[in-house]
């Protein structure tokens, strides 16, 4: 049986190749033909490649993690079927967090919080703990998010935008205003303006390497 995520392992390594490769040859025509633009080109398609090569292995990373069983706890609903009734009609199964996976969401809530990304005194861990299991293991900024994003409190996202991460590079405001950075999910693209820098941010959340805050002026590949 293959390995969980191997398909996608094969395409982030396609990825990788394409881009030394159509990189490599618009450079060398480049060269040989004294064409700055082709400069321009090699650089686009590497950050192209770059970006399909980071969304296939958080993807396999996700299917590998996945694919490790999740405690869970089985939570009775009652049935239609009256009094009279003595087997439940259904039985759905909870999700839960791990003893590390629980230090995590707090640890992970505690950093956003003081790091300006997600308001104080708004979200309780307890009551996104199933939807954050639901998301899998480990525990990261991004799985936190995303259940937030479905089943968050109102006013959870006030310091923060996102946007479909199919959508490509999201319109960020002129200058003036806070710098800002992004967290970039297989689903979602997170942007906040945060008080660390990213890569302190990611190192106090001990962010995954797929899964890193940037800075959103710079160049992402």
């Amino acid at each position: 049986m293959a390995r969980p995520g191997t398909v996608d392992r094969v395409s982030a390594a396609i990825s990788v190749a394409g881009a030394v490769v159509v990189g490599g040859y618009f450079v060398v025509i480049g060269a040989q033909a004294g064409q700055p633009a082709l400069f321009v080109a090699a650089a686009v398609a590497v950050a192209v490649f770059g970006v399909m090569a980071r969304r296939s292995w958080r993807l396999a990373r996700r299917a590998e993690v996945a694919a490790v069983p999740v405690p869970a706890t089985a939570v009775v609903v009652p049935g239609a079927g009256g009094a009279t009734s003595t087997l439940p009609d259904a039985v759905r199964v909870v999700p839960v967090l791990s003893a590390e996976g629980r230090e995590r969401l707090d640890r992970v809530l505690d950093v956003l919080v003081g790091a300006g990304v997600l308001p104080d005194g708004v979200v309780d861990p307890d009551r996104i703990a199933a939807s954050v299991a639901d998301h899998g293991e480990p525990v990261t900024s991004g799985t936190v998010l995303g259940a937030l994003d479905e089943a968050g409190p109102d006013g959870w996202d006030a310091l923060l935008d996102h946007h479909p991460a199919e959508d490509g590079v999201p319109a960020l405001p002129g200058a003036g205003g806070p710098r800002l950075a992004w967290l970039w999910t297989d689903q979602t693209v997170w942007v906040a303006a945060p008080s660390y820098d990213p890569a302190e941010l990611n190192d106090l959340l001990d962010q995954p390497a797929y899964e890193l805050w940037e800075w959103a002026d710079g160049t992402r590949v």
